[in-house]
């Protein structure tokens, strides 16, 4: 099982601050040995110590200890011998700054306003608020105007009090864990940096310590759920290294969140978000509707990676909801029916108005290209009759069956009847996502009628670029990459290569960006009243049961 801590932060060429409580205090060892020429000390492993604690304690790098240590990242042993390079200690102590904070004095700088600026962009450069830009700038409340000149407040070092450093003391405690890790570019085109916090249930309180078994065959586990939030994380460190290759700069700060929403509460109120370009997460509905309705009034963009709820969109413009409706995924699937060459199409239901509502969006899906779709008759089984259905099948040609219901036991008896009418015509049946779902629905039904259905997600584990994403993620990780270690790569990938735009025109910007990742698709669609919906799928086809991209 892999050592969730050790993880988290070695290999990736970055430099960490520890701000999280050490279960175990780390005493900094004066014993000293010469091993070819330089200086190391040498620290003896006590029991739930890390490598985080002694890292941060003797002040070097978690890289450099892991170098200098073979074998560690397998796990750290009571008892077990470390040595630190001396000459390192000290190279990750925070630079000391004079006890002063930053607090507006009223004076201002004048500001010509370019071409393609917005007031979100300037205040963010500027480290200040929109508020505090309208409030210099009344005139503002009609609009930003290119080439007028505005007043931007500028901050002035003011004493910090004494009751102010004892919050920022339990912050930490709060955040268990907060490390930014800067990716700079590797063109001489710098882009401008993106701020992402990243928000994940990682619950480090249970997962912070080393084996204490004195067994070496007895593995530590990671705390179960952990696992769905450290796999994100994984894919979204390697598509950062992957954006850093491109030229793309990136600083991510990571907050667990676990699943308390209270904690979130008290760092919105302590301003743990300053700064932010971007917020992805958190992955509970609980936790993410404290944190949007912060990302609405700072107007943040803020991404759901894993929430189904339609509601999280709504009236909030900022928010990005990766995961389509059914609804949508039922148009996206008329969009790809209305390139069928098919002429025997029927769509079969049972008459309810959830059924009536998901044929509504099917055929505004056939008739979405803007060009006269293939007719695909609507037939109500009661009212119809089976009899009368399997008449109108083709004996000599393709017949596409879309079935548009979710009632599981009416549907079993269905598949039944369709397996044997498949025997005469070759049927493609096409049916809702949550059909995959299904219990009492036999697997080998799907192959037999060439099942199409449009999935969220889907791996094609035959195109390159995605073997490469496996290859790496095993060796990184020494592990398999599961749905979520692509969805983390895919989100990050996607919001960062549009964070310019975003910058410049809103998050209305997406409107117009449709992408593929390794395992999404995206395209953005806008709530009337709300914010931002993706409604793009992957039909897969079933067939063999090899689960494949469908492509005709």
């Amino acid at each position: 099982m892999r050592k969730l801590l050790l993880i988290l932060i070695i290999g990736f060429g970055v430099t960490c601050q520890n701000t999280f409580a050490q279960k175990s205090e780390v005493q900094v060892s004066d014993s000293l040995a010469i091993i070819e020429g330089d200086e190391y000390l040498i620290h003896k492993v006590e029991k739930k110590q890390t490598l985080f604690s002694i890292a941060s304690a003797y002040e070097v790098k978690l890289s450099r200890i892991a170098f200098d240590n073979p074998g560690v990242l397998d796990g750290l042993k009571k008892g077990q011998l470390l040595k630190i390079l001396k000459s390192a200690s000290g190279e990750t102590k925070p630079v000391e700054v004079s006890d002063e904070k930053l607090e507006l004095d009223g004076q201002y700088i004048l500001y010509k306003v370019p071409r393609r600026q917005t007031l979100y962009a300037i205040s963010k450069e500027h480290n200040t608020t929109i508020a505090a830009l309208v409030d210099a700038n009344p005139a503002l409340s009609e609009g930003l105007k290119v080439g007028s000149i505005i007043r931007i407040p500028v901050p002035m070092i003011l004493g910090e009090k004494e009751t102010d450093k004892e919050e920022m003391v339990g912050l930490p405690d709060i955040i268990r864990l907060e490390e930014k890790i800067v990716f700079l570019g590797a063109s001489d085109t710098v882009k401008s940096v993106t701020h992402i916090t990243l928000m994940l249930p990682l619950y480090l309180d249970l997962n912070d310590t080393i084996n204490e078994t004195d067994n070496p065959e007895v593995e530590e586990e990671i705390y179960n759920k952990s696992e769905i939030a450290l796999q994100f994380y994984e894919g979204v460190l390697l598509a950062l290294d992957t954006l850093n290759q491109q030229g793309y700069k990136v600083e991510l700060k990571v907050i667990d969140t676990e699943n308390r929403p209270w904690k979130i509460r008290k760092l919105v109120e302590q301003g743990a978000f300053k700064n932010t370009d971007l917020i992805i997460g958190p992955l509970y509905s609980k936790v993410f509707n404290e944190v949007s309705g912060y990302a609405y009034d700072n107007c943040i963009p803020i991404v759901s990676p894993t929430i189904k709820d339609q509601g999280i969109v709504a009236k909030n413009d900022y928010v990005f909801k990766l995961i389509p409706s059914p609804e949508l995924l039922v148009h996206d699937l008329g969009k790809y029916l209305s390139q069928s060459d098919s002429t025997n199409n029927m769509v079969l239901h049972y008459g309810s108005p959830d059924e009536q509502k998901l044929l509504w969006k099917f055929r505004q899906g056939l008739e979405s290209s803007g060009e006269k779709p293939f007719a695909f008759p609507a037939f109500d089984i009661y009212k119809a009759g089976s009899d009368s259905i399997r008449n109108r099948l083709s004996l000599s040609g393709r017949n596409n069956l879309v079935i548009l219901s979710n009632n599981q036991i009416k549907l079993a008896s269905l598949l039944r009847k369709l397996v044997g009418w498949s025997e005469d015509a070759y049927i493609v049946a096409c049916a809702p996502a949550n059909w995959q779902r299904f219990k009492n629905l036999e697997i080998d039904h799907f192959d037999q009628l060439r099942m199409h259905m449009p999935s969220e997600f889907h791996v094609n584990y035959e195109d390159l670029e995605t073997q490469h994403f496996v290859q790496e993620f095993r060796l990184r990780y020494q592990g398999e990459p599961n749905t979520f270690a692509f969805r983390g790569y895919d989100v990050v990938s996607h919001f960062v290569k549009n964070m310019n735009g975003i910058k410049e025109l809103g998050p209305q910007y997406m409107l117009a960006v449709e992408e593929t990742g390794l395992q999404s698709s995206f395209g953005w669609k806008k709530l009337e009243q709300g914010g931002f919906e993706n409604t793009r799928s992957r039909i897969v086809d079933y067939t063999g049961l090899q689960l494949k991209l469908a492509t005709d």
